[in-house]
Protein backbone atom coordinates (compact mmCIF):
# COMPACT_ATOMS: atom_id res chain seq x y z
CA UNK A 1 0.00 0.00 0.00
CA UNK A 2 2.97 2.56 0.79
CA UNK A 3 4.46 1.43 -2.56
CA UNK A 4 1.45 2.29 -4.63
CA UNK A 5 1.03 5.61 -2.24
CA UNK A 6 4.56 6.63 -3.36
CA UNK A 7 3.61 5.69 -7.09
CA UNK A 8 0.44 7.58 -7.23
CA UNK A 9 2.03 10.84 -5.95
CA UNK A 10 4.60 10.96 -8.81
CA UNK A 11 1.97 9.17 -11.74
CA UNK A 12 -0.24 12.30 -10.96
CA UNK A 13 1.64 15.01 -10.37
CA UNK A 14 0.87 15.51 -13.95
CA UNK A 15 -1.91 17.25 -13.16
CA UNK A 16 0.43 19.85 -10.93
CA UNK A 17 2.84 20.32 -13.35
CA UNK A 18 0.55 20.82 -16.16
CA UNK A 19 -1.31 23.54 -14.05
CA UNK A 20 2.16 25.35 -13.12
CA UNK A 21 4.39 24.77 -16.50
CA UNK A 22 0.70 26.21 -18.19
CA UNK A 23 1.06 29.85 -16.96
CA UNK A 24 4.52 29.81 -19.35
CA UNK A 25 3.58 31.16 -22.84
CA UNK A 26 6.13 28.55 -24.32
CA UNK A 27 4.19 25.70 -22.99
CA UNK A 28 1.09 24.66 -24.95
CA UNK A 29 -1.67 22.13 -23.34
CA UNK A 30 -1.16 19.60 -26.07
CA UNK A 31 2.97 20.27 -25.53
CA UNK A 32 2.20 19.25 -21.78
CA UNK A 33 -0.12 15.97 -22.62
CA UNK A 34 2.67 14.84 -24.66
CA UNK A 35 4.52 14.10 -21.34
CA UNK A 36 1.72 11.44 -20.59
CA UNK A 37 3.67 9.24 -23.45
CA UNK A 38 6.91 10.06 -21.98
CA UNK A 39 5.50 8.24 -18.59
CA UNK A 40 3.43 5.59 -20.28
CA UNK A 41 5.09 4.38 -22.98
CA UNK A 42 8.03 2.93 -20.85
CA UNK A 43 5.44 1.41 -18.47
CA UNK A 44 4.06 -0.51 -21.58
CA UNK A 45 7.28 -1.70 -22.87
CA UNK A 46 8.75 -2.70 -19.61
CA UNK A 47 5.60 -4.69 -18.71
CA UNK A 48 5.37 -6.60 -21.59
CA UNK A 49 9.39 -7.13 -22.50
CA UNK A 50 10.92 -7.36 -19.13
CA UNK A 51 8.20 -9.06 -17.03
CA UNK A 52 10.48 -12.29 -17.24
CA UNK A 53 13.45 -10.22 -15.67
CA UNK A 54 11.66 -9.04 -12.62
CA UNK A 55 10.34 -12.28 -12.06
CA UNK A 56 13.64 -13.85 -12.14
CA UNK A 57 14.47 -12.05 -8.60
CA UNK A 58 12.79 -11.36 -5.65
CA UNK A 59 9.60 -9.36 -6.09
CA UNK A 60 10.40 -7.81 -2.65
CA UNK A 61 13.81 -6.98 -3.71
CA UNK A 62 12.30 -5.62 -7.24
CA UNK A 63 9.95 -3.58 -5.83
CA UNK A 64 12.61 -2.13 -3.89
CA UNK A 65 14.78 -1.06 -6.67
CA UNK A 66 11.96 0.87 -8.62
CA UNK A 67 11.17 2.83 -4.86
CA UNK A 68 15.19 3.75 -4.96
CA UNK A 69 14.52 5.14 -8.56
CA UNK A 70 11.62 7.00 -7.21
CA UNK A 71 13.36 8.56 -4.52
CA UNK A 72 16.24 9.38 -6.53
CA UNK A 73 13.63 11.03 -9.06
CA UNK A 74 12.44 12.84 -6.45
CA UNK A 75 15.36 14.17 -4.86
CA UNK A 76 16.85 15.52 -7.96
CA UNK A 77 13.52 17.39 -9.15
CA UNK A 78 14.26 20.76 -7.56
CA UNK A 79 17.51 21.24 -9.30
CA UNK A 80 16.79 20.21 -12.74
CA UNK A 81 14.09 22.40 -14.39
CA UNK A 82 14.28 21.86 -18.40
CA UNK A 83 11.85 20.83 -19.77
CA UNK A 84 13.37 17.64 -21.43
CA UNK A 85 14.31 16.44 -17.76
CA UNK A 86 10.78 16.32 -16.97
CA UNK A 87 10.74 13.72 -20.23
CA UNK A 88 13.58 11.05 -18.40
CA UNK A 89 11.66 11.83 -15.17
CA UNK A 90 8.49 10.31 -16.47
CA UNK A 91 10.55 7.74 -18.24
CA UNK A 92 11.92 7.04 -15.36
CA UNK A 93 8.84 7.05 -12.89
CA UNK A 94 7.27 5.01 -15.58
CA UNK A 95 9.52 2.25 -15.70
CA UNK A 96 9.77 2.15 -12.02
CA UNK A 97 5.72 1.95 -11.67
CA UNK A 98 5.90 -0.97 -14.41
CA UNK A 99 8.06 -2.78 -11.94
CA UNK A 100 5.93 -2.08 -8.64
CA UNK A 101 2.49 -2.24 -10.67
CA UNK A 102 3.89 -6.27 -11.61
CA UNK A 103 5.70 -7.00 -8.05
CA UNK A 104 3.01 -5.81 -6.05
CA UNK A 105 0.19 -7.80 -8.20
CA UNK A 106 2.45 -10.85 -7.98
CA UNK A 107 2.64 -10.31 -3.86
CA UNK A 108 -0.78 -10.16 -3.98
CA UNK A 109 -1.81 -12.82 -5.72
CA UNK A 110 0.74 -15.19 -3.76
CA UNK A 111 -0.73 -13.83 -0.55
CA UNK A 112 -4.24 -14.29 -0.77
CA UNK A 113 -6.13 -17.87 -0.89
CA UNK A 114 -9.36 -17.16 -2.11
CA UNK A 115 -11.05 -15.01 -4.39
CA UNK A 116 -12.84 -13.01 -1.69
CA UNK A 117 -9.44 -12.22 0.22
CA UNK A 118 -7.78 -11.27 -2.77
CA UNK A 119 -10.80 -8.94 -3.73
CA UNK A 120 -10.81 -7.10 -0.64
CA UNK A 121 -7.11 -6.98 -0.77
CA UNK A 122 -6.63 -5.24 -4.34
CA UNK A 123 -9.63 -3.01 -3.69
CA UNK A 124 -7.35 -1.58 -0.61
CA UNK A 125 -4.63 -1.51 -2.25
CA UNK A 126 -5.67 0.70 -5.02
CA UNK A 127 -7.20 2.91 -2.39
CA UNK A 128 -4.22 3.58 -1.57
CA UNK A 129 -3.08 4.59 -4.91
CA UNK A 130 -6.03 7.01 -4.41
CA UNK A 131 -4.82 8.13 -1.27
CA UNK A 132 -1.56 9.02 -3.12
CA UNK A 133 -3.48 11.04 -4.94
CA UNK A 134 -4.88 13.09 -2.40
CA UNK A 135 -1.96 13.69 -0.36
CA UNK A 136 0.15 14.99 -3.36
CA UNK A 137 -2.71 17.74 -4.47
CA UNK A 138 -3.30 19.05 -1.48
CA UNK A 139 0.30 19.65 -0.11
CA UNK A 140 0.60 21.04 -3.19
CA UNK A 141 -2.29 23.17 -2.83
CA UNK A 142 -0.67 24.42 0.60
CA UNK A 143 2.75 25.15 -0.87
CA UNK A 144 1.40 27.03 -3.83
CA UNK A 145 -0.93 29.04 -1.88
CA UNK A 146 2.13 29.54 0.66
CA UNK A 147 4.83 32.64 0.04
CA UNK A 148 6.81 30.02 -0.87
CA UNK A 149 5.32 28.65 -3.75
CA UNK A 150 8.56 29.61 -6.14
CA UNK A 151 10.30 26.45 -4.61
CA UNK A 152 7.08 23.72 -5.05
CA UNK A 153 8.98 21.10 -6.62
CA UNK A 154 10.64 20.63 -3.59
CA UNK A 155 7.15 19.06 -2.48
CA UNK A 156 8.31 15.98 -3.95
CA UNK A 157 11.30 15.45 -1.35
CA UNK A 158 8.27 14.04 0.88
CA UNK A 159 7.58 11.76 -1.80
CA UNK A 160 11.30 10.92 -1.51
CA UNK A 161 11.15 10.04 1.88
CA UNK A 162 8.77 8.12 1.86
CA UNK A 163 10.04 6.20 -1.14
CA UNK A 164 13.19 5.64 0.58
CA UNK A 165 12.13 4.59 3.95
CA UNK A 166 9.47 1.91 2.05
CA UNK A 167 12.71 0.43 -0.24
CA UNK A 168 14.48 -0.16 2.82
CA UNK A 169 11.93 -2.04 4.90
CA UNK A 170 10.95 -4.36 2.15
CA UNK A 171 14.73 -4.98 1.57
CA UNK A 172 14.92 -6.09 5.29
CA UNK A 173 11.85 -8.02 4.60
CA UNK A 174 13.28 -9.70 1.40
CA UNK A 175 16.52 -10.79 4.15
CA UNK A 176 14.28 -12.58 6.14
CA UNK A 177 12.48 -14.79 3.33
CA UNK A 178 14.90 -17.00 1.21
CA UNK A 179 12.05 -18.94 0.24
CA UNK A 180 9.96 -16.13 -1.96
CA UNK A 181 12.99 -16.34 -4.76
CA UNK A 182 12.02 -20.34 -5.37
CA UNK A 183 8.32 -18.69 -5.65
CA UNK A 184 9.33 -15.88 -8.22
CA UNK A 185 11.61 -18.21 -10.33
CA UNK A 186 9.06 -19.57 -12.09
CA UNK A 187 9.57 -18.01 -15.79
CA UNK A 188 7.19 -17.98 -18.75
CA UNK A 189 8.10 -15.89 -22.05
CA UNK A 190 5.41 -13.24 -23.18
CA UNK A 191 2.88 -14.98 -25.72
CA UNK A 192 0.88 -12.31 -27.45
CA UNK A 193 -1.36 -15.29 -28.63
CA UNK A 194 -3.50 -14.50 -25.33
CA UNK A 195 -4.71 -11.32 -27.12
CA UNK A 196 -6.34 -13.83 -29.49
CA UNK A 197 -8.55 -15.16 -26.71
CA UNK A 198 -11.91 -13.36 -27.07
CA UNK A 199 -12.75 -12.75 -23.04
CA UNK A 200 -8.94 -11.70 -22.05
CA UNK A 201 -9.38 -9.08 -24.80
CA UNK A 202 -12.43 -8.01 -23.81
CA UNK A 203 -11.08 -7.50 -20.64
CA UNK A 204 -8.36 -5.50 -21.38
CA UNK A 205 -10.49 -3.18 -24.00
CA UNK A 206 -12.61 -2.53 -20.75
CA UNK A 207 -9.87 -1.32 -18.27
CA UNK A 208 -8.27 0.71 -20.67
CA UNK A 209 -11.78 2.79 -21.22
CA UNK A 210 -11.99 2.91 -17.54
CA UNK A 211 -8.68 4.23 -17.09
CA UNK A 212 -8.95 6.46 -20.27
CA UNK A 213 -12.03 7.88 -18.26
CA UNK A 214 -9.82 8.17 -14.69
CA UNK A 215 -6.91 10.02 -16.57
CA UNK A 216 -9.26 12.85 -17.94
CA UNK A 217 -9.99 13.14 -14.34
CA UNK A 218 -6.96 12.88 -12.84
CA UNK A 219 -4.91 15.07 -14.94
CA UNK A 220 -7.15 17.71 -16.33
CA UNK A 221 -9.59 18.68 -13.44
CA UNK A 222 -7.55 21.20 -12.50
CA UNK A 223 -7.10 23.15 -15.39
CA UNK A 224 -10.97 22.91 -15.81
CA UNK A 225 -11.58 24.52 -12.68
CA UNK A 226 -9.19 27.23 -13.16
CA UNK A 227 -9.65 27.97 -16.74
CA UNK A 228 -13.69 27.01 -16.70
CA UNK A 229 -15.22 27.49 -13.33
CA UNK A 230 -12.42 30.67 -12.84
CA UNK A 231 -11.22 29.12 -9.51
CA UNK A 232 -7.84 29.98 -7.57
CA UNK A 233 -4.72 27.39 -8.48
CA UNK A 234 -5.08 26.39 -4.42
CA UNK A 235 -8.94 25.35 -4.43
CA UNK A 236 -8.40 23.84 -8.17
CA UNK A 237 -5.81 21.54 -6.60
CA UNK A 238 -8.18 20.69 -4.54
CA UNK A 239 -10.44 19.85 -6.57
CA UNK A 240 -8.14 16.79 -7.61
CA UNK A 241 -7.71 15.95 -4.10
CA UNK A 242 -11.03 15.82 -2.77
CA UNK A 243 -11.66 13.77 -6.10
CA UNK A 244 -8.85 11.56 -5.33
CA UNK A 245 -10.39 11.49 -1.70
CA UNK A 246 -13.64 10.49 -2.49
CA UNK A 247 -12.56 7.50 -4.72
CA UNK A 248 -10.24 6.57 -1.45
CA UNK A 249 -13.68 5.98 -0.14
CA UNK A 250 -15.50 4.26 -2.76
CA UNK A 251 -12.47 1.90 -3.01
CA UNK A 252 -12.52 1.17 1.17
CA UNK A 253 -16.17 0.54 0.86
CA UNK A 254 -16.11 -1.57 -1.73
CA UNK A 255 -13.59 -3.76 -0.16
CA UNK A 256 -16.26 -4.14 2.65
CA UNK A 257 -19.18 -4.11 -0.04
CA UNK A 258 -17.50 -7.10 -2.13
CA UNK A 259 -17.88 -9.46 1.15
CA UNK A 260 -21.62 -9.33 0.62
CA UNK A 261 -22.13 -8.37 -2.78
CA UNK A 262 -20.64 -9.53 -6.22
CA UNK A 263 -17.78 -7.48 -7.93
CA UNK A 264 -20.36 -7.08 -10.96
CA UNK A 265 -22.86 -5.91 -8.94
CA UNK A 266 -20.79 -2.54 -7.24
CA UNK A 267 -19.21 -2.65 -10.91
CA UNK A 268 -22.66 -1.76 -12.64
CA UNK A 269 -24.11 0.53 -9.61
CA UNK A 270 -20.77 2.23 -9.62
CA UNK A 271 -21.17 3.26 -13.60
CA UNK A 272 -24.67 3.69 -13.66
CA UNK A 273 -24.29 6.06 -10.70
CA UNK A 274 -20.74 7.74 -12.33
CA UNK A 275 -22.48 8.36 -15.96
CA UNK A 276 -25.93 9.92 -14.17
CA UNK A 277 -23.31 12.33 -11.97
CA UNK A 278 -21.17 13.37 -14.94
CA UNK A 279 -24.20 14.10 -17.07
CA UNK A 280 -26.24 15.90 -14.56
CA UNK A 281 -22.84 17.95 -13.55
CA UNK A 282 -22.81 19.09 -17.45
CA UNK A 283 -26.48 20.49 -17.43
CA UNK A 284 -25.29 22.27 -14.22
CA UNK A 285 -22.29 24.07 -15.49
CA UNK A 286 -24.32 25.45 -18.12
CA UNK A 287 -26.38 27.63 -15.46
CA UNK A 288 -24.80 31.03 -13.76
CA UNK A 289 -24.13 31.79 -10.59
CA UNK A 290 -25.39 29.13 -7.75
CA UNK A 291 -25.21 26.40 -10.34
CA UNK A 292 -21.35 26.86 -10.96
CA UNK A 293 -21.02 27.27 -7.38
CA UNK A 294 -23.12 23.94 -6.50
CA UNK A 295 -20.72 22.13 -9.16
CA UNK A 296 -17.22 24.00 -7.75
CA UNK A 297 -18.11 21.05 -4.45
CA UNK A 298 -20.07 18.53 -5.83
CA UNK A 299 -17.46 16.86 -8.91
CA UNK A 300 -15.17 15.69 -6.79
CA UNK A 301 -18.23 12.66 -6.09
CA UNK A 302 -17.51 11.55 -9.27
CA UNK A 303 -14.62 10.02 -7.76
CA UNK A 304 -16.77 7.53 -5.37
CA UNK A 305 -18.45 6.32 -8.31
CA UNK A 306 -15.88 5.87 -10.96
CA UNK A 307 -12.89 4.67 -8.52
CA UNK A 308 -14.32 1.18 -8.01
CA UNK A 309 -14.50 0.47 -11.58
CA UNK A 310 -11.34 -0.57 -11.97
CA UNK A 311 -10.34 -2.78 -8.70
CA UNK A 312 -13.98 -4.86 -8.79
CA UNK A 313 -13.27 -5.76 -12.67
CA UNK A 314 -9.57 -6.40 -12.13
CA UNK A 315 -10.27 -8.41 -9.32
CA UNK A 316 -12.49 -10.68 -10.52
CA UNK A 317 -10.84 -11.50 -13.64
CA UNK A 318 -7.14 -12.21 -11.98
CA UNK A 319 -8.71 -13.62 -9.30
CA UNK A 320 -9.75 -16.60 -11.63
CA UNK A 321 -6.88 -16.20 -13.68
CA UNK A 322 -3.74 -19.17 -13.47
CA UNK A 323 -1.59 -18.39 -10.63
CA UNK A 324 1.52 -19.16 -12.56
CA UNK A 325 0.26 -16.88 -15.67
CA UNK A 326 -0.85 -14.00 -12.96
CA UNK A 327 2.52 -11.77 -13.92
CA UNK A 328 2.52 -12.04 -17.35
CA UNK A 329 -1.45 -11.18 -17.44
CA UNK A 330 -0.65 -8.18 -14.89
CA UNK A 331 1.82 -7.25 -18.02
CA UNK A 332 -0.55 -6.92 -20.79
CA UNK A 333 -2.85 -4.92 -18.07
CA UNK A 334 -0.27 -2.14 -17.18
CA UNK A 335 0.14 -2.30 -21.39
CA UNK A 336 -3.24 -1.23 -22.25
CA UNK A 337 -4.06 0.86 -19.01
CA UNK A 338 -1.32 2.86 -20.09
CA UNK A 339 -2.11 3.24 -23.67
CA UNK A 340 -5.39 4.30 -21.93
CA UNK A 341 -4.00 6.92 -20.17
CA UNK A 342 -2.18 8.63 -22.67
CA UNK A 343 -4.58 8.47 -25.28
CA UNK A 344 -7.43 9.98 -22.80
CA UNK A 345 -4.43 12.81 -20.90
CA UNK A 346 -3.83 13.91 -25.11
CA UNK A 347 -7.54 13.66 -25.98
CA UNK A 348 -8.04 16.13 -22.86
CA UNK A 349 -5.50 18.02 -23.73
CA UNK A 350 -6.30 18.86 -27.38
CA UNK A 351 -10.36 20.04 -25.75
CA UNK A 352 -8.75 22.53 -23.85
CA UNK A 353 -6.19 23.61 -26.85
CA UNK A 354 -9.00 23.85 -29.06
CA UNK A 355 -11.01 26.13 -26.15
CA UNK A 356 -13.56 23.03 -25.93
CA UNK A 357 -13.16 23.26 -22.02
CA UNK A 358 -17.55 23.59 -22.05
CA UNK A 359 -18.14 20.33 -23.19
CA UNK A 360 -15.08 18.87 -21.10
CA UNK A 361 -17.70 16.59 -19.05
CA UNK A 362 -19.74 15.43 -21.92
CA UNK A 363 -16.41 14.57 -23.22
CA UNK A 364 -15.60 12.71 -19.96
CA UNK A 365 -18.75 10.82 -19.86
CA UNK A 366 -18.42 9.10 -23.23
CA UNK A 367 -15.44 6.55 -22.29
CA UNK A 368 -18.20 5.10 -18.86
CA UNK A 369 -21.06 4.77 -21.67
CA UNK A 370 -19.00 3.13 -24.06
CA UNK A 371 -18.01 0.41 -20.99
CA UNK A 372 -21.51 0.23 -19.82
CA UNK A 373 -22.81 -0.50 -23.40
CA UNK A 374 -19.87 -2.98 -24.15
CA UNK A 375 -20.05 -4.58 -20.87
CA UNK A 376 -24.68 -4.87 -21.50
CA UNK A 377 -23.61 -6.28 -25.02
CA UNK A 378 -21.20 -8.50 -24.21
CA UNK A 379 -22.87 -9.85 -21.03
CA UNK A 380 -19.69 -9.55 -18.88
CA UNK A 381 -21.00 -12.34 -16.46
CA UNK A 382 -21.61 -15.07 -18.82
CA UNK A 383 -18.69 -14.18 -21.22
CA UNK A 384 -15.55 -14.14 -18.76
CA UNK A 385 -16.92 -15.34 -15.75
Amino acid sequence: MLSFIVFSMLLNSMSIIILQLSQNAQHTYTGLGILEFFKDIPVALVSVFFVDSIKRKSFYLSLAIALFICAVCSFSIPFLTEFWFLKIWFVLIGISFSIGKICVFSIIKNTTSNEKDFSVTMSRTEAAFMLGIFIVNMEFAIILSSNYQEFWRFGFWLVGFISLWTAIQLIKYHKTQPSEETISNTTSKIDFRILTDKKVLFFLSLISLIIFAEQIFNSWLPIFYKNSLNSSAFFALQSSAFLAFFSFLGRIITSKAVKRFSPMKIFYTSLISGIILIISAYFLGQENGLGVKILLFIFPLIGFFIAPLYPMLNSKFLANYPERKISRMVSFIILFTSLGGSIGSISTAYIFQKNLANYYLLFASIPLILILILSSFFSIKEKMY
